[in-house]
């Protein structure tokens, strides 16, 4: 629970039962409540004189901050809210977790609160179903759609039917992969929190569209028109409808492609698994190298299971081959074994058993990635070989640290956040010429002032500039050293030209750099280039469909939509990203602006109040001052947006 004053300040009383009386007043919406009703409900386990006297503590508790509206007697009390902002009277995110601070207290607010929760989730379920299916049958475009259906599953994650508009949608948009990608989160969604597959109406739209997914690839040649373009498209009524007959379809690639799978750690060694891992990020670096083949990021193809078929992962992939494999480590020998597979046929192209004897683990494991590189790619330039050669840093210790900063950087809480900077510090300690660990320090202190939670962003800023510049300088052949040094001068300096200079050196080291593609997607989104920042964050997103951060995605996407002015897709993938990440304040920003820019002004109050309490001290003054993209034609549009949404003007 959270109140916040008009100047950002923290209203909120310090005394949880105290909370419980506020909370209680405020969702009974000025109601007049018996003093002995709301003593009972939080003080259930007193007897009634103390109970009340309880009571009257609390309520002069909040009587002394002089923000809150009471009115009592000697019997009643109510709270005037009609000049206060209310989430909970707006679209929650998540309804099962009003009050979640709360709970637990006592057993008659317990029962109160559950009710209450249930109460809030039927009534947005109604309401946005009502929606959902009135945009359906007026046949409205799939950019409403698909906003509405993400609407529904904010509130109801498990909503059967609203997954597959929003599939439905997605096909239509003629984007049929990300609407296999929805149903493969919503199938972990509900084997995460119910333990139950999709159901089979859902599965049997997911065949569908998979199974017209092959057959538009095979039509892509074939319907060719003069002009280099497919001459039709299959709609989501033809797909929903379509037989088996369009498996038969032999698919076309325009491009290579290649996921490789986490191999299988037969060792019985937990500790074993850093080499396995180690072994895929050297094979997914090598491979990203190798001209006109699409490589998707480690991390994205980690999210399957390893027993998983090929076919599986290449359809929700969108790749050709898979690669896949085993490992073995007994005393000071490595057996390692690779199959290469085509994900659509089934078939196995190429298998290989290595057997190894090691004194160095790091040695043998870019040994390794060098010997199946040569054999997946034989026309692999000598010179990106010797790529695979660079160890990761020689102390694991070092990695791992790596890795929690990573995940911490990209939590929802400000704490989690926080401690991410220490972990690439004592990463950094433990290797300073760690460029990886030092370009994510510098994205950190960038993320840091665009969450608006730094006490000095000219500090920051330094810091940013500073780590980047050392990363490029400690391996100028690693993507993401550039690709943040690009968005440090773009986010902080304003200095564009430089910036997509930057971009452009990390896509030489290596096409197939998501980041550097999602970065130049904002900077050419902050100069007015929506055009261009669509193309390249669609690149990105294709490069990186599951990664776990998937959030900046998601935020990214939002952004170059909204450049572009194409304000239903950006309301779209704004909600997205909140729904990914709840306090991932440049998702608030974006889904603000596209709803007032699309004539939607009043939803946009809502976003911009949860704004506040996520970032209290942002104005519009504020933005002008900081935010790269005022610096171009759109920066005057957005403040004049962000103050028809109640944004105050200055702090």
């Amino acid at each position: 629970m959270r109140a916040i004053g008009l100047s950002g300040e923290n209203i909120l009383p310090r005394a949880k039962k105290t909370q419980a009386v506020l909370a209680y007043l405020i969702l009974t919406q000025g109601e007049g409540l018996l003093r002995n009703r709301v003593a009972g409900m939080i003080w259930d386990r007193s007897g009634e004189a103390q109970a009340r006297e309880s009571l009257r503590h609390a309520l002069n508790e909040l009587n002394r901050t002089g923000y809150w509206q009471l009115e009592k007697d000697h019997d009643t009390v109510r709270l005037d809210v009609s000049g206060y902002w209310v989430d909970a009277f707006e679209m929650p995110e998540q309804p099962d977790m009003l009050l979640e601070g709360l709970y637990g207290l006592s057993p008659a607010f317990d029962h109160w609160l559950v009710g209450e929760r249930t109460r809030l989730e039927h009534f947005w379920q109604t309401r946005l179903e009502k929606e959902l299916d009135e945009l359906t049958i007026e046949g409205a475009a799939p950019e409403l759609r698909a906003a509405a259906a993400r609407k529904l599953l904010n509130v109801v994650p498990s909503h059967e039917a609203a997954v597959r508009s929003l599939m439905t949608a997605f096909v239509d948009l003629g984007e049929h992969s990300q609407a296999i990608r929805e149903y493969e989160r919503f199938q972990r969604v509900l084997s995460t929190s119910l333990g139950v597959p999709p159901s089979e109406k859902t599965a049997a739209l997911y065949e569908a569209i998979r199974l017209g997914s092959r057959a538009r690839a095979a039509r892509a040649t074939q319907s060719l028109g003069q002009n280099g373009h497919p001459s039709e498209e299959l709609s989501a009524a033809q797909l929903y409808a379509s037989g088996s007959d369009s498996a038969t379809q032999t698919p076309v690639y325009l491009q290579p492609s290649i996921a490789v799978l986490p191999l299988r750690n037969l060792s019985g060694e937990f500790a074993h698994n850093y080499v396995s891992e180690g072994l895929v990020e050297d094979l997914v670096e090598a491979l990203a190298r190798i001209p006109d083949l699409f490589v998707v990021s480690r991390v994205s193809a980690a999210s399957f299971q390893i027993d998983r078929p090929p076919e599986g992962v290449g359809e929700a992939l969108g790749v050709r081959y898979v690669l896949s494999g085993s490992i073995r480590i007994i005393a000071d020998r490595l057996r390692l074994i690779v199959t290469l597979t085509d994900a659509v046929t089934g078939v196995t192209l190429w298998i290989s058993r290595i057997d190894e004897k090691f004194l160095d683990l790091l040695e043998v494991q870019s040994r390794l990635a060098e010997k199946i590189v040569r054999s997946v790619a034989p026309h692999v330039r000598s010179a990106e070989l010797k790529r695979v050669r660079i160890k990761h840093p020689a102390h694991q210790g070092a990695y791992d640290l790596f890795l929690r900063a990573q995940e911490s950087m990209h939590s929802p809480l400000r704490s989690v956040f926080e401690s991410a900077e220490r972990l690439l510090e004592e990463a950094i300690e433990r290797e300073p010429d760690y460029a990886a660990a030092l370009a994510w320090l510098a994205h950190w202190h960038v993320m840091r002032v665009g969450q608006g939670w730094s006490a000095d962003e000219a500090h920051d800023a330094v810091q940013a500039d500073r780590y980047a510049k050392r990363a490029v300088e400690c391996d100028p052949a690693e993507p993401m050293a550039f690709a943040v040094k690009g968005h440090v001068n773009s986010y902080f300096y304003k200095d564009f030209e430089l910036a997509l200079s930057c971009f452009e050196k990390a896509f030489q080291v290596n096409p197939n750099a998501s980041r550097a593609w999602l970065w130049s997607a904002y900077t050419h989104a902050w100069i007015g280039n929506g055009s261009q920042a669509v193309q390249n964050v669609v690149r990105a997103m294709d490069l990186s469909p599951y990664d776990p951060l998937v959030c900046a995605y998601s935020g990214g996407a939002s952004l170059a939509y909204l450049a572009d002015g194409q304000y239903a897709r950006a309301v779209e993938f704004a909600m997205r990203c909140i729904s990914e990440n709840r306090g991932y304040t440049a998702a608030y920003k974006a889904l603000v602006l596209a709803l007032v820019l699309s004539g939607r002004e009043t939803e946009a109050r809502s976003p911009a109040n949860q704004l506040r309490l996520l970032e209290p001290t942002f104005t519009v003054q504020q933005f002008r001052r900081r935010s790269p993209a005022y610096t171009a034609t759109l920066g005057e549009l957005y403040c004049e947006a962000f103050e028809r949404a109640g944004v105050p003007t200055r702090g």
